[in-house]
C-alpha cells in the first residue's frame, strides 16, 4: 500500500481507510476461524486467546510490514488440532475455508459502507472504502489458492483426495520458489483478476438490493 501511496495510486485518506480495514480484516480473518475450530470441538484457538479481537494475539509483524510495503499481508496461524475433527477432513478444510469467507465479509461491509458515504455526497471516502474492499477481496482469492501455508492448501490437504495432496505437498517442497511459481502462474492466466472481478460484481449486487443505496 505504501508503494501504492508513494506511486500516486492512494492518496492519504485511501491509505489510512485501506490500512485500517485490513489490519481488522487479518484479525477477523484468525477470529473466525477459530471460532469454526471451537464449534468443531477443537478447543485449541480459544484457549490460546484466538477467539479474542487482541491485535498483539493475531497480528504477525512480517505480515503486517508487507500488508503496509505491497498490500498483501497475513496474520499468525491459528494453532489447531485435526486429530480434534471429524468427518473425514471436511470440518478442518471448513475451518480454513471460513478465513478466505471472513475476508469477503469484510468487503461486504467496506462495500456498503462505501455505498453510504456515496449516498451522502462523501466520493473521497466512498472511494477508499471501495478500495479497501478491493484488497480485502484480494485476500480472500489469494488464499483460496492450493499453495502453503495459504487457507486453500491447507484445506486440500484435510479434505483433498490423495493426489490432490500429493501435488500441493510437492508444491511445499520448493518453498518459496513454488509459492512465486504458482502465485505467477495464476496472475498470468489471470485467474486472480477474473476472481477478484468475480467476488466484486457479487458484493455490489448485494449492496444495491438494499433499499437507498
Amino acid at each position: 500500500m505504501l508503494i501504492r501511496y508513494l506511486q500516486g495510486g492512494y492518496n492519504t485518506t485511501d491509505l489510512i481507510i485501506v490500512s485500517i480495514v485490513m489490519i481488522f480484516a487479518l484479525v477477523f480473518h484468525n477470529v473466525a476461524q477459530a471460532w469454526v475450530a471451537s464449534r468443531y470441538g477443537d478447543a485449541n484457538p480459544r484457549f490460546s486467546g484466538f477467539l479474542s479481537f487482541d491485535f498483539q494475539r493475531h497480528l504477525e509483524p512480517i505480515g503486517v510490514l508487507f500488508l503496509f510495503l505491497l498490500g498483501f499481508g497475513w496474520p499468525r496461524p491459528i494453532p489447531t488440532n485435526s486429530r480434534n475433527y471429524r468427518g473425514r477432513g471436511r470440518q478442518e478444510a471448513l475451518v480454513w475455508y471460513s478465513g478466505p469467507l471472513a475476508y469477503l465479509l469484510v468487503a461486504f461491509v467496506a462495500t456498503l459502507v462505501a455505498a453510504i458515504f456515496a449516498a451522502l455526497g462523501s466520493p473521497i471516502l466512498a472511494r477508499a472504502f471501495i478500495l479497501a474492499s478491493s484488497v480485502a477481496i484480494l485476500h480472500a482469492v489469494i488464499n483460496l489458492f492450493p499453495v502453503f501455508p495459504l487457507d486453500g492448501a491447507k484445506a486440500a490437504l484435510a479434505w483433498g483426495n490423495p493426489d490432490v495432496r500429493r501435488f500441493i505437498q510437492q508444491i511445499a517442497s520448493f518453498g518459496i520458489l513454488g509459492f512465486i511459481l504458482v502465485f505467477f502462474v495464476l496472475n498470468a492466466l489471470n485467474v486472480t483478476g477474473a476472481l477478484q472481478a468475480f467476488f466484486q460484481q457479487v458484493i455490489l449486487g448485494l449492496v444495491r438490493l438494499i433499499p437507498g443505496l
